[in-house]
C-alpha cells in the first residue's frame, strides 16, 4: 500500500471512529441504565476516543510522528500568537457592542473585575482539553487531509463536518439541555444547522491560522480563549433578548459569523500572496 493509499484509509477510518464514538457512549450509558450526562462513562468515551484512535494510528497504523506539529516556533509566529489571543475577545466584543447599542443586549452586569477569575477558571482546564482536541482536529484531520489533497476547501469540509458530527452526541445529548438553552433558545433542529454552519466558518479560520502559523499551541490557545468567553452568556454577565440570538449570540450569531468568514478569508488572501498551496 502506497503512502497516500495508507492515509486515505486511516483518515477513513479515523472519521468513522469519531462520528459514532459518541453515539456508542451515549447507548452504553443506555445499556448501563446510567444518565448521558458529562459525568458520565459515555461522556468519557465521547472525550477520549478520538485522541486514542489518533495515537493507535500514528503508533500502529504508519502514519508516525513526524508531522504532529509540536514546536511552537515563538519567534517566527509572534503576531499570529497575538492573533491567536485577541481575534475571539475583539470579535465578541465587537457583536456585544452592536447589541447593546441597538438595545439587543443587557451588559448592565459586566465588569471586569467580575469576570477575569471567571475567565481564568475557564480557560485553564479549557486549556488542557484543547491540547487533546486540537492534537485531533488540526494536529491530525487537517495534516493528514492536507497530504491528500491541494485543494483547501476539501480540507476545510472534510474536517468541519468530521468536527461537527462528533459534537453531536455531546450537544444533543451529554449536555444539559437547560445550560445549552442559554446559548441558543430555538430547539435542536435549528441548533443542529446553525451550528453546522458555524462550525464551517470556524473550521476555515483554524485551518488557515493553522497553514500560516504550523505550531499546534498556536490554535489551543485560539480554542481555549473561545471557550473561556463562554461564560459571558452562561454566567449572565451579557443577557442576550431571545428573538436577537441569531443576530448577536457570540457563539451563534451572524454578526460574528460573518467576521469570523471575513477573517478566514483574510487569512487564506494573505497565504495565497505568499505562493503557498499549503504552508
Amino acid at each position: 500500500m502506497n503512502t497516500k493509499s495508507k492515509t486515505f484509509r486511516n483518515v477513513t477510518l479515523f472519521s468513522l471512529v469519531a462520528i459514532s464514538c459518541g453515539w456508542i457512549g451515549v447507548g452504553l450509558n443506555q445499556l448501563l441504565g446510567e444518565p448521558s450526562n458529562l459525568e458520565s462513562l459515555g461522556s468519557l468515551i465521547f472525550i477520549s476516543t478520538p485522541i486514542v484512535c489518533m495515537i493507535l494510528l500514528r503508533l500502529l497504523g504508519g502514519d508516525g510522528w513526524k508531522d504532529l506539529p509540536l514546536k511552537p516556533r515563538f519567534k517566527q509566529n509572534a503576531r499570529w500568537y497575538i492573533f491567536a489571543l485577541v481575534v475571539y475577545p475583539v470579535v465578541v466584543g465587537i457583536t456585544l457592542l452592536i447589541g447593546k447599542l441597538c438595545g439587543w443586549v443587557d451588559v448592565s452586569k459586566f465588569n471586569v473585575a467580575a469576570f477575569l477569575p471567571v475567565f481564568v477558571a475557564a480557560f485553564l482546564p479549557g486549556f488542557i482539553k484543547n491540547i487533546f482536541e486540537e492534537s485531533v482536529w488540526r494536529g491530525y484531520l487537517t495534516v493528514k487531509m492536507e497530504q491528500l489533497t491541494k485543494n483547501e476547501w476539501v480540507v476545510y469540509l472534510v474536517v468541519a463536518l468530521v468536527w461537527q458530527a462528533w459534537h453531536l452526541p455531546y450537544y444533543l445529548v451529554l449536555l444539559d439541555d437547560a445550560f445549552l438553552a442559554t446559548f441558543f433558545p430555538y430547539g435542536e433542529a435549528m441548533f443542529v444547522l446553525v451550528s453546522t454552519l458555524v462550525i464551517c466558518v470556524w473550521t476555515i479560520m483554524y485551518t488557515e491560522i493553522f497553514f500560516l502559523s504550523r505550531p499546534l499551541l498556536l490554535v489551543v490557545l485560539m480554542h481555549s480563549m473561545e471557550d473561556a468567553l463562554n461564560p459571558l452568556i452562561s454566567e449572565g454577565f451579557a443577557v442576550i433578548s431571545p428573538d436577537k440570538t441569531l443576530l448577536v449570540s457570540p457563539s451563534f450569531g451572524l454578526i460574528p459569523l460573518l467576521l469570523y468568514l471575513g477573517i478566514g478569508l483574510y487569512l487564506r488572501k494573505i497565504r495565497k500572496s505568499k505562493g503557498r498551496i499549503h504552508a
